[in-house]
């Protein structure tokens, strides 16, 4: 069976929440960066925290879905409502979540194992049914070393411990809402708790593989090669529909004929009013 819960509440933890619900109550924002729990020289809790659910209680409700005599979902009730619920999504006997419910009914915390080792991989929290932080374990340590904020269901921001040492030192931008994958980074390279200037990596920039946006000339496409000089170019103000560029000359050649004045022989062009 699985392991959980991994730790229990300290009395420390227990003054934590009691801040974070008494402002949850009063109505606010995705948390920022400034409101996660950290010590006075900058560093993170990373503690993954199990919250009580009192699984096997005498109010708890079993559901064996499949029938093989083992509760595959468990509804935890207190004062007649559902505070938690325990769920064994592909029924293999293991927790895979645990679901945390606030007095209306609404979800406000989730602690997910993704792996099927028993232990938590990511704490989602919630703010009127609404994910609004995940706190995440990414690199088998048992230590949370990453922090995703969202705005709108969307993911805003990202904040991570790359070296354990419980201080963030990169930071992660989620600036195209179209494209979760796009993402300005920026990283702390020289140990002094700020992002550098030169770590800047944007992630859907061209040297990253995004596809070059195609831009075209201003005015017509580009002439073929070997074209005279000005072909495909826009006609000049005033000129006629059918107005040709002038044809090149070469060093000593007479000049191109021109049109004859109105009034002169035959083969003169009809004088004619200028534009179509």
């Amino acid at each position: 069976m699985t392991r959980f819960p991994l730790t229990w509440p300290s009395p420390r933890w227990l003054l934590v929440a009691l801040m974070t619900f008494a402002a949850a109550a009063c109505g606010s924002s995705t948390p920022s960066p400034s409101t996660a729990e950290k010590s006075p020289t900058g560093e993170r809790d990373t503690a993954i925290v199990h919250e009580p659910c009192e699984k096997d209680s005498a109010s708890a409700q079993k559901v064996d879905v499949n029938g093989d005599r083992v509760p595959d979902i468990v509804h935890v009730k207190k004062d007649g409502r559902e505070v938690c619920r325990v769920v064994d999504l592909n029924l293999d006997g293991a927790i895979d979540a645990f679901i945390y419910y606030d007095a209306q009914g609404v979800e406000r915390r989730r602690e997910s194992d993704f792996d099927r080792d028993g232990r938590a991989d990511e704490i989602a929290h919630y703010e009127r049914g609404a994910v609004v932080l995940k706190e995440r374990e990414t690199n088998f340590d048992d230590k949370i070393d990453t922090w995703d904020y969202y705005e709108g269901q969307r993911l805003a921001r990202r904040e991570r411990d790359s070296d354990g040492d419980r201080i963030i030192d990169q930071w992660w931008q989620f600036n195209n809402p179209t494209d979760a994958r796009c993402a300005i980074v920026s990283a702390d390279q020289n140990a002094d708790g700020k992002p550098d200037p030169g770590s800047v990596v944007d992630l859907c920039a061209e040297s990253y593989g995004a596809p070059k946006a195609a831009t075209p000339p201003p005015g017509s496409a580009a002439p073929p090669a070997g074209a005279a000089p000005g072909a495909g170019q826009p006609a000049a103000t005033g000129a006629g529909p059918n107005t040709a560029a002038p044809a090149a000359t070469t060093a000593g050649a007479a000049p191109a004929a021109t049109a004859a004045p109105a009034g002169s022989g035959p083969a003169s062009a009809p004088a004619d009013k200028k534009g179509p």
